[in-house]
C-alpha cells in the first residue's frame, strides 16, 4: 500500500510547503510559500493581497510574499538572497521570468535595402543591450546568486534537488522574425542556450541542481496586450483578431487563442515534478 500511495498523483505532484521564488498562483494554490519579485513594490503588494488571500488560495494554499528585486542589479538580487537565507535557509525552485521587449526597425523589409537598412541602423544599441541584459544575462547572474540556496533544497523537508526554470520564448526558435523584432528574438535564443549550458554545469555531482526551460508562445501580459487590470492580470486578446495577427506574421496557433494561466501552470509544475 505504501508503494501505491507514493505513486499517487497527490504524492507525485505535491509541492506543499515548498519555498519558491516567482511563478505565483498555481504553486501558491498548491501549498507553496512563493516569493514574488519585481521593481514596483505597490504592484507586488496588490498581487499578494488579491491572489494570496485565503479565499483565492483555498484551504490547502500556501502564501505569496512580495519582495523588491531588480534582476539587472546585483545589489538588489543580493538583498533578496540574504533575506531568503535568513528566513528559509534554502530554496526549492527558482523561476527566472523577467523579460522585456525593446526595439525593432520602424519599417518593414518590403521598403527595400536602403530604407530598411537605414531603419535597422537607426535602432538604439542601448535598446539591444537592454534586451540581452534582461532576457539573457540576468538568468545567469540571478541563478548564480541563488545557487547555494538551491543546492540546500535536497536537505530540506522535500528531499528533492533544487530546480531552476527559465522562461524563454518560442520566438527563440523561429526562422521568421515576427515583423523584424530581432532584438527580442535573438536575446531569447541566448536565454535558451544559457539554459542548456547552466543545465550542464549545475548537474555536477558537487552541485546537483537541475535547470530546465519553457518556451511559451503568446500569453496575455503587459508586453503583449499593453496593460493589466486592477488585479494585475492582463486580458487576453479576442480569438479572432489574435488569429489574424499571428497569421499576418506567418505563424500558426492551432488552439486559436492566447495561452492562459492553466496552460503555464500545468507545464511548469510538470517540468519540475517529473524530473525531480
Amino acid at each position: 500500500m505504501a508503494a501505491v500511495k507514493s505513486l499517487s498523483a497527490a504524492s507525485l505532484f505535491s509541492v506543499k510547503d515548498w519555498v519558491v521564488l516567482v511563478l505565483t498562483q498555481a504553486l501558491a494554490t498548491n501549498g507553496c510559500k512563493v516569493y514574488i519579485t519585481g521593481r514596483r513594490l505597490e504592484v507586488l503588494e496588490i498581487t499578494a493581497r488579491i491572489h494570496g488571500s485565503s479565499e483565492k488560495l483555498g484551504p490547502l494554499g500556501g502564501s505569496i510574499i512580495p519582495l523588491v528585486m531588480g534582476v539587472t542589479s546585483k545589489e538588489s538580487v543580493k538583498r533578496v538572497v540574504d533575506h531568503i537565507t535568513k528566513t528559509e535557509g534554502y530554496l526549492n525552485l527558482l523561476v527566472n521570468n523577467a523579460g522585456v521587449w525593446t526595439t525593432k526597425p520602424s519599417i518593414d523589409p518590403e521598403a527595400g535595402p536602403e530604407a530598411f537598412g537605414e531603419a535597422m541602423f537607426s535602432e538604439s544599441i542601448d535598446a539591444w543591450q537592454k534586451a540581452f541584459l534582461t532576457n539573457a544575462t540576468s538568468l545567469y547572474f540571478v541563478t548564480a546568486a541563488f545557487l547555494p540556496l538551491l543546492a540546500k533544497s535536497v536537505s530540506s523537508h522535500t528531499g528533492k534537488m533544487g530546480s531552476v526554470i527559465n522562461n524563454t520564448s518560442n520566438s527563440a526558435f523561429l526562422r521568421m522574425s515576427e515583423e523584424s523584432q530581432l532584438a527580442y528574438n535573438v536575446s531569447k535564443a541566448a536565454a535558451v542556450h544559457i539554459t542548456r549550458q547552466l543545465a550542464y554545469d549545475l548537474s555536477h555531482k558537487n552541485i546537483n541542481v537541475r535547470v530546465n526551460g519553457i518556451a511559451p508562445g503568446w500569453f496575455p501580459s503587459e508586453m503583449t496586450t499593453g496593460s493589466s487590470g486592477d488585479n494585475n492580470e492582463s486580458t487576453p486578446q479576442e480569438d479572432a483578431p489574435f488569429q489574424r495577427g499571428v497569421e499576418r506574421i506567418g505563424a500558426r496557433v492551432p488552439p486559436g487563442r492566447m495561452g492562459n494561466a492553466k496552460d503555464l501552470a500545468t507545464v511548469s509544475q510538470n517540468i519540475h515534478e517529473l524530473v525531480a
